[in-house]
């Protein structure tokens, strides 16, 4: 059958700006119409891919996960649903992002992009969240287009093209009700601010606030392509020269305190962290602490962030039921039957029982080769060389809140299934 003049259109329009990265790819299919629409010009173009949904175990997230696998039933995608818990917190939905994120790249496979649907509109309320809370030029630029494994190539393109074109294609989606909420501040933007704004001052406005995140991007790129500050990590410490930091123009200095910082573990350091670390650099204070764990002084010429290392528990065989690795607690249960939907999220794994043997908790300290990957997903220095390892007679098998690896996965000859859960007290640098 013919497909409609309009979506024929809508497929050309959406394709002629969209920015797919070459490779593998997986789509984050939530169950909504821009993750839908995506997939669906994702196969108009012919890319081989799969998609991965995140059940979150909230109120609507049933629902969602239908959803999502009747998109993907109908455009004939095998659909992988990822459980997560949505642990409690300030904000719920910040909450949400960051275990969702977790498990959709726990869910990659080596060199496979994640393609979220984030569009025009999406960025342009990223911006306005980000000038409310003056969060300074890396607010302003917004999401990016891809931080590996994660590509956005959607965010020249319009949600109302995307619900259009979904619904033109008779996908069977539906709508977060998380976003009919008056309480998360992003959905007062979107549905209050930017149509207040649009329709007395600029009736372009969210395509202007877009542009500003491009420019500011290439603004931001420059900047840090700009500073030349070697940055010293050892065992213990991280260390980098006063003097850059002290002499620096004020834009350079926050910079490269937020980059020292990060070096040491604390990715997200909050405006007193940095205004401190920049007084003990210029010699107004004799040392400080911005974060858990650390500690920032002069030391000579240098200025060091020091932290004292968490305690390394010896290894412990993974046993049925509760089984206690420091700060952390593992709870492991056998199955004849597959689980009804995959658990392969940041606190939970599924392995054939048969293939991985007997099962023990490890430092990470014993497996220097998982270092960069503990760095990379943001487990603070102090905590890295305890933080557990699951391991098989094969070697590393989960690496807990961070990537499922490479032995024991799941397949059409498992006959038992291993179901892993951990419960950390404490993981991640504040």
């Amino acid at each position: 059958m013919a497909e409609p003049r309009r979506l024929s259109e809508l497929a050309r329009e959406v394709t002629a700006v969209a920015d797919f990265p070459p490779g593998p790819q997986v789509v984050a299919l939530s169950g909504g119409a821009d993750s839908a629409a995506l997939l669906w010009i994702c196969r108009r173009i012919d890319r081989s891919l799969r998609a991965v949904h995140v059940h979150h175990g909230l109120a609507a997230s049933d629902a969602l996960a239908a959803a999502a696998r009747a998109v993907a039933d109908r455009l004939e995608v095998p659909c992988e649903v990822i459980e997560v818990e949505v642990p409690p917190g300030a904000s719920p939905e910040n909450q949400a992002r960051a275990v969702r994120y977790a498990a959709l790249e726990s869910a990659a496979r080596e060199g496979e992009w994640v393609l979220t649907a984030h569009t025009l509109d999406d960025q342009a309320e990223t911006v306005m969240d980000h000038l409310l809370r003056a969060s300074g030029p890396d607010g302003l630029r917004g999401i990016s287009p891809r931080r590996p494994p994660f590509a956005r190539p959607l965010l020249a393109v319009t949600r109302s093209q995307t619900r259009e074109l979904a619904s033109l294609a008779g996908l069977p989606w539906m709508d977060d009700p998380v976003n009919d909420s008056p309480d998360p501040l992003r959905n007062r933007i979107r549905r209050r601010l930017l149509p207040d704004l649009e329709a007395s001052y600029n009736p372009r406005l969210r395509r202007s606030l877009a542009t500003t995140a491009r420019l500011m991007a290439l603004d931001v790129e420059h900047l840090e392509a700009s500073l030349q500050a070697p940055i010293e990590v050892s065992e213990g410490s991280v260390t980098m020269a006063a003097a850059i930091v002290a002499t620096a123009p004020a834009a350079s200095a926050l910079r490269l305190v937020r980059r020292l910082l990060a070096a040491a573990g604390l990715t997200a350091a909050s405006p007193e962290a940095v205004d401190g670390v920049l007084a003990v650099a210029r010699g107004e204070q004799a040392r400080h602490h911005p974060g858990q764990s650390l500690e920032v002084r002069r030391r000579g010429p240098m200025l060091v962030v020091e932290w004292e290392d968490a305690p390394v528990p010896p290894p412990v065989p993974l046993e049925l039921g509760s089984t206690r690795f420091g700060p952390w607690v593992f709870d492991a249960h056998l199955a004849d039957t597959p689980p009804p939907a995959m658990p392969l999220g940041a606190s939970w794994m599924v392995a054939d029982a048969d293939t991985v043997g007997d099962l023990r908790v490890e430092a990470a300290r014993l497996h220097p080769g998982l270092e960069s990957l503990l760095a990379d997903a943001g487990v603070a220095a102090a905590e890295r060389a305890a933080h557990p390892v699951v391991v098989g007679g094969g070697g590393p098998v989960w690496v807990p809140a961070v990537r499922r690896l490479g032995s024991g996965w799941v397949d059409g000859a498992t006959r038992r299934y291993l179901v892993l859960r951990t419960r950390p007290e404490r993981i991640w640098q504040r």
